[in-house]
């Protein structure tokens, strides 16, 4: 195992994947080296592993480890749940810091559908302030005295948690990041993915009912409940950090169709072309690793290309 591996204590990253995710981790760990981040990604995952892993060397003697560079190396989890991935997030970051993570400073998530945008230096820093959050862009402004937040603060109260911080923002789950002494807020966050239960969510799978529910984005309803009452500072960013609206300069979340599964032209042509994080997405698919074949890659980068050509013409009215 290279040196460098052994040196970097600071902080690890993570991410849970399955089925054709993976070309989005290709994508993530692609970005992350191209960030200048040193360190470990650990991916928890379902099902087969990449068809690109043949590209990676293993790491010494670790079958479940793989360098991607000198200085990033990449190491798989297999979990055995059937929670839905989404909701699992606080339970896979608790996991990973009693045993691989253990001696990192601090853990941050990333969905795989998240590719840096500026250097990791960034997040370093970032990291000193608190529990790290980015604003959603649906519910983005959520008052204090929101129907909704008054019935987060029912079932709070039913489970005992009271002083809530007064919030008026709502936080995506795509990305956190939590340093090991603030591990209390992950213990918290999955705590209420559980009480969940009793009104209505389903761990299995993504989404249950409507808004009109308390928890209908549950991880991230969640998640939102537990920064109200966490006793740890927070450290957020607005909607622009994940690329929902222009001005950022952190990351790109592709949320909707997945730029991998192509359908661009088509979408074009319905008004919708490709995002900037569809098109970034291409920049990040071909080294260290490679998702595509690269005749393939050339495909879909033209399809991307004219379907952002085409979106210039075709418009929502």
């Amino acid at each position: 195992m290279p040196d460098s591996f052994k040196d970097n204590r600071q902080s690890a990253i993570c991410t849970l994947f399955e089925g054709d995710y993976h070309y989005g981790l290709a994508a993530l760990v692609n970005s992350l080296v191209k960030a200048g981040y040193a360190g470990t990604v650990w991916a928890g995952y379902r099902g087969a592993l990449p068809p690109w892993l043949n590209q990676l060397p293993r790491c010494g003697e670790r079958s479940d480890e793989y360098a991607v560079t000198d200085r990033v190396r990449l190491g798989f989890v297999r979990l055995d749940t059937e929670t839905h991935f989404t909701n699992y997030k606080p339970q896979f970051m608790l996991d990973l810091l009693a045993a691989q993570a253990r001696d990192c400073q601090y853990l941050w998530y990333f969905d795989p559908d998240i590719w840096l945008r500026c250097r990791w230096s960034y997040f370093e820093d970032w990291q000193q302030n608190g529990i790290a959050l980015c604003q959603e862009i649906v519910n983005n402004i959520l008052p204090v005295d929101s129907p909704l937040r008054h019935k987060w603060m029912r079932i709070a109260a039913r489970m005992g948690l009271s002083g809530p911080r007064p919030l008026a923002h709502y936080f995506s789950g795509g990305m956190v990041g939590v340093a090991a002494g603030q591990a209390s807020f992950l213990h918290l966050w999955r705590r209420i993915i559980a009480e969940s239960e009793k009104d209505g969510n389903d761990p299995k799978v993504f989404r249950v009912g409507s808004r009109e529910m308390p928890f209908y984005g549950a991880d991230q309803d969640a998640l939102n409940i537990a920064a109200m009452y966490t006793e740890h500072p927070l450290s957020t960013m607005g909607p622009e950090a994940m690329g929902f609206v222009p001005g950022g300069f952190t990351m790109y979340h592709a949320v909707g169709p997945k730029p991998w599964r192509g359908g661009f032209l088509r979408r074009a042509l319905a008004a919708m072309p490709p995002s900037e994080a569809m098109k970034a997405y291409f920049t990040h698919v071909s080294s260290p690793i490679r998702a595509y074949e690269a005749g393939q890659l050339k495909v879909e980068r033209l399809a991307c290309s004219l379907a952002a050509l085409l979106g210039r013409f075709y418009r929502r009215s």
